[in-house]
């Protein structure tokens, strides 16, 4: 019993038991450009032809922002820039004290201008 207590401990605090699990949720891109490990493009993919079910990554380059997936049986790599992936791959933290805030020469730009939620601004 302490050996089966032992091992379902370890397996619950091990790096891979709370890992989060990234899927592609849609294929932005029309084609999606379909390329090999080194970056380089293989074929493209028919945004049509392209699963409509979330596709689990799975591994990530982040030198290269590639991504591997499966599709059709075979292992492949798509680009970041062509996919909607949750939860994202890379969120970057803003420090808010060192964002600069708009001048009074901005005051004509109809757009919104802010730093998002987190920095009350």
């Amino acid at each position: 019993m302490n050996r089966s207590l032992v091992v379902l401990l370890t397996a619950l605090f091990t790096q891979g038991a709370w890992a989060e699990i990234h899927s592609i949720k849609a294929f932005l891109a029309d084609p999606v450009t379909v390329l090999d490990e080194q970056g380089k493009q293989q074929r493209e993919l028919a945004k049509k032809d392209a699963p409509t079910q979330p596709v689990p990554v799975l591994q990530y380059n982040q030198a290269l922002d590639l991504v591997q997936v499966e599709l059709a049986g075979q292992k492949v790599w798509l680009d970041t820039m062509d996919l909607r992936i949750e939860p994202p791959l890379n969120v970057v933290d803003l420090p808010c004290q060192g964002l600069t805030k708009s001048q009074a020469k901005d005051s004509r730009n109809n757009s919104t201008i802010g730093f998002g939620a987190g920095c009350n601004q």
